[in-house]
């Protein structure tokens, strides 16, 4: 910026017009302004207070979108809370999904759902075909199956011996193959394995509940 302009810009920054109708001196007129009003002044900016904050357009869209962001942020976390697995959900709107890669298995839905016809979403998109198992089971034998292979088991596993409870469904599915099924689901808890010749994935645990 000329040293013209950077005195003429510092000018009107420091005498805001209380008029609108009033228009700031022309640029000559603020240059001479200034000269005469300090000897010294070349081209560094005056040593004063700063002006007082007006209110101005921009100052209302910054409170604007300040204001935006914290209803945004309110709403996620309002989704947040609503979506999280607070009671069980009425059995034909569980919808759970269970995606195998070949090297993770993992179940996205509900861990508390209400008796009754559940669908399952299967998809596999890794490059064998995968088991995908659920095992009603309780008591002792739920609590030793936890013990041996919790929730979260990612191992090498010797499938022979199957857990101690009963198996409530069971489906294959070949690689690169998407499918629904549907099963109905009564009370009691649920293990929902999904396996391969020599590995076993447990991502779930899911109650199945009374209405």
């Amino acid at each position: 910026m000329k040293d013209a302009e950077q005195i003429y810009a510092l000018y009107v920054q420091a005498n805001p017009v209380p008029d609108p109708d009033l228009l700031p001196p022309t640029m000559d007129e603020a240059v001479l302004l200034s000269i005469e009003g300090s000897q010294a002044m070349q081209t560094q900016e005056p040593t004063k207070e700063q002006p007082a904050v007006r209110t101005t357009g921009r100052n209302i869209l910054v409170a604007v979108g300040a204001f935006a962001v914290v209803i945004v942020v309110g709403l996620i976390a309002a989704l947040l809370i609503n979506n999280s697995d607070s009671g069980p959900v009425a059995a034909a709107d569980a919808a759970p999904v269970v995606v195998f890669d070949g090297s993770t298995c993992t179940y996205d839905g509900p861990t508390q759902i209400e008796e009754g016809m559940v669908e399952f979403s299967i998809i596999n998109t890794g490059d064998v075909d995968f088991g995908l198992g659920g095992w009603l089971m309780s008591g002792a034998a739920l609590e030793a199956e936890l013990q041996n292979l919790p929730v979260g088991s990612d191992m090498d596993a010797d499938l022979e011996q199957m857990p101690d409870g009963d198996l409530v469904f069971g489906w294959y599915t070949l690689p690169g193959v998407s499918k629904l099924r549907a099963w109905p689901m009564s009370a009691g808890t649920h293990l929902i394995d999904c396996t391969t010749e020599d590995h076993l994935w447990r991502p779930a645990q899911v109650e199945i509940v009374s209405p």
